[in-house]
């Protein structure tokens, strides 16, 4: 294909030359069929000799490079959303806790993929810095509102208590 176009350059250059030295129209009109009909001799060359074979060998190559490309893509976004829904769910008991007066030192939400085609809680751990009265509220909360049942908690407390 690079050969076939520098042949066509160098033949359009080498036409426009000639048609610049030439001053009668007749000789201008010859050297522009001789130069057509160089340039499409050229073109029939470069696609008679043209490899259709490795042509669709290196597209089908493309196509699956770019759809491992896009797999990969879908799998990274459907990480990041699972991180998202984890740390979202972490900030809402650490939020409500402290509406509560519970200190957490620490919270870790786990997530499952639903045949929906979404992320849910189904198990948090909870780390405690001081013993609170009211952890049976916030153990009913996350159960109410974020759906991890109690059994699925895990309260841990700190041993500076």
């Amino acid at each position: 294909m690079k050969k076939m176009l520098l042949s066509l350059i160098g033949v359009s250059f080498l036409q426009s030359v000639l048609l610049l030295m030439v001053n009668e129209k007749k000789s201008a009109n010859l050297l522009k069929v001789i130069g057509g009909v160089i340039m499409a001799s050229v073109l029939i060359e470069g696609f008679v000799q043209f490899d259709f074979s490795s042509y669709a060998a290196s597209l089908q190559r493309e196509r699956t490079e770019m759809s491992w490309d896009a797999d990969s893509v879908k799998n990274e976004v459907n990480a990041l959303n699972r991180r998202y829904i984890e740390s979202q769910c972490a900030a809402y008991i650490l939020e409500n806790a402290s509406k509560l007066g519970i200190d957490l030192s620490n919270v870790i939400v786990t997530v499952a993929w639903n045949t929906d085609g979404y992320w849910y809680p189904v198990h948090a751990e909870m780390t405690v810095r001081e013993s609170a009265d009211d952890v049976d509220s916030l153990k009913r909360l996350i159960e109410n509102e974020l759906g991890v049942p109690i059994e699925e908690q895990v309260w841990k407390y700190d041993e500076q208590r």
